[in-house]
């Protein structure tokens, strides 16, 4: 009984042994997953002469453009040199409303002075549901408005409901009379039709 004894007290020393060695040993660690790559930049310039025009709610627009070196020399090479520090920029804003889109000449505008190191511009319209476009141009002593690039054409939203009714859908109040009538749930005229 003795040696019983003393064997299950060596095996529980050695067992706590063990057991303390085990638990201090720190866990082996993980590899660390590699570092995500790094996003790609867009380009600031894209090296192509053009403005963009887009909606940004009834009642503004938003430009943006980009004019490149080569478009400055030839504009100075066609107007004389110096004609590009002579000259400022301009926005013109062509309301095309009730006007084709290319009738530019006949169509009312206004123009905005912008400045040299501006490359986009919210524009104030006021205008729900009429067509614009824009030019973004040079306004030089001698020479008048000269256009460097024309942007697309856009149509700002309504600042309203729609007076539109789809035929197929009935107004609210036709829905509540079916309600009232016992065909809750069918709001299609087909539909009702069919159930009838």
């Amino acid at each position: 009984m003795l040696v019983a004894s003393i064997l299950i007290l060596l095996i529980a020393i050695i067992g706590t042994i063990w057991y303390l060695a085990r638990r201090s040993r720190p866990a082996p660690r993980k590899a660390l997953p590699a570092p995500p790559e790094a996003p790609a930049r867009l380009p600031e310039k894209y090296g192509k002469d053009q403005i963009v025009l887009l909606v940004k709610d009834p009642y503004w627009l938003y430009a943006y453009w980009e004019i490149t070196a080569s478009k400055r020399e030839e504009f100075e090479r066609l107007y004389g040199a110096g004609s590009w520090l002579e000259s400022r920029p301009v926005l013109r804003i062509y309301d095309l409303t009730g006007h084709p889109y290319d009738d530019f000449l006949h169509a009312p505008y206004f123009e905005i002075a912008v400045t040299d190191f501006a490359d986009n511009w919210y524009i104030p319209v006021g205008k729900p549901c009429s067509t614009f476009c824009v030019d973004l141009g040079r306004l030089h002593p001698r020479h008048g408005f000269i256009v460097l690039v024309r942007s697309n054409t856009v149509t700002t939203p309504a600042d309203r409901p729609s007076q539109v009714i789809d035929p197929l859908w009935p107004p609210l109040e036709a829905c509540w009379e079916a309600s009232a009538k016992g065909r809750a749930g069918l709001s299609s005229p087909a539909l009702l039709e069919r159930r009838s």
